[in-house]
């Protein structure tokens, strides 16, 4: 999979060599089951058309940027994101740098340029997927566009579980909560992140609230069960022998610990 980072400088130089594409749309955060729905719609339609299957996303955070004096708490860094977009079979994940300028940009001025001007030839988005000045595009605006471009339009509709929108929302509302045990029901597998022993969580992760947890530690030619403290949203306790493990901890969140369990020293 090819990985371009695209801004205003080089966007013309990208545009020249942009191979014909069924574009995904969307931001991804945790890439869970409701966008792996519009990435698949995406692939079938590469496919259908002899296309590349490309994905457009944005980093940092449109809200990281348009409103700077808040946190914004992402799922995964780009790292990550990358490798479940490889595992879905992604040919092009174009990443637009978001700036203030590009929150400028009119929605029709931001299909000339990033959508069209990359060679989608088919757009495939949820069926909330919004863009442009003050998010003023919608999948209406979209579909008047799409049919005067002459292009194709593919809009997937939401994802429910348990009568609920299968969202990056509802997942950071899950860690928050600390039902961890739900949130395989709305990734596909358990939440994951990369600690290290020193430092603490590595950037662009959540953790879940603070309590212990049922946790499986990735290591090279195993897993380890044990149970992690998480103290803060930075740094957590291993209850484990520490000297066995590595620096660098890949770690699956599973289930709290029920607060009948004697977590082990």
């Amino acid at each position: 999979m090819k990985v371009i980072y695209v801004n205003a400088n080089n966007l013309q130089e990208i545009k020249q060599s942009a191979p014909h594409v069924a574009m995904a749309l969307g931001y991804f955060d945790g890439v869970h089951l409701g966008h792996q729905k519009v990435i698949r719609t995406a692939k079938e339609k590469a496919k259908a058309q002899n296309l590349s299957l490309a994905v457009l996303s944005f980093f940092p955070h449109p809200k990281s940027v348009l409103f700077s004096d808040k946190e914004v708490s992402y799922l995964e860094p780009l790292e990550q994101k990358v490798e479940k977009l490889e595992r879905l079979e992604v040919d092009i994940f174009y990443i637009v740098e978001f700036t203030k300028e590009l929150a400028k940009v009119e929605a029709n001025d931001f299909l000339d340029d990033y959508i069209i001007g990359l060679n989608a030839k088919e757009i495939i988005c949820g069926f909330d997927y919004t863009y442009g000045a003050k998010a003023s595009g919608t999948v209406h605006t979209l579909a008047t566009y799409a049919a005067i471009q002459q292009v194709g339009l593919s809009v997937v509709e939401e994802l429910k579980w348990n009568d609920q929108k299968i969202s990056s929302t509802l997942i950071r509302r899950y860690l928050s909560e600390r039902k961890l045990s739900e949130l395989p029901r709305l990734l596909g597998r358990f939440y994951k992140t990369k600690y290290c022993q020193k430092n603490g969580l590595l950037p662009n992760y959540s953790l879940p609230n603070v309590g212990s947890y049922k946790v499986l530690i990735e290591d090279q030619h195993s897993i380890i069960e044990c149970v992690a403290t998480v103290k803060c949203k930075k740094y957590i306790q291993i209850h484990h022998e520490l000297s066995t493990l590595p620096n660098l901890l890949t770690i699956q969140w599973v289930d709290q610990v029920d607060r009948l369990e004697t977590i082990p020293s």
